[in-house]
């Protein structure tokens, strides 16, 4: 099997593979696509659309410098002393 430089498997992922491994709609994944947030699908026949899965893979482990920060910290109090009832 063909691999890349990241070590990921090539072959091609249809759409609802893609769906099921990322949890995302195939509406959203189409936005974000074309926002250029996530890897656009190729033409592999006339009928026939897939992605290529080295890189859905890549974008998944460029998810790791994406964390979001849910420390108490970040939050700040809706009250202006502070105070919480």
């Amino acid at each position: 099997m063909d691999q890349d430089a990241t070590n990921h498997p090539k072959r091609l992922m249809r759409w609802p593979e893609v769906e099921r491994l990322t949890g995302i709609s195939r509406a959203t994944l189409s936005s974000m696509s074309g926002r250029g947030d996530f890897p656009k699908p190729v033409q592999v026949s006339v009928h026939i659309t897939a992605f290529l899965s080295h890189e859905v893979l890549e974008w998944f482990d460029g998810l790791e410098s994406r964390r979001v920060d849910y420390s108490p910290k970040r939050f700040k109090s809706a009250d202006p002393k502070g105070d919480t009832p």
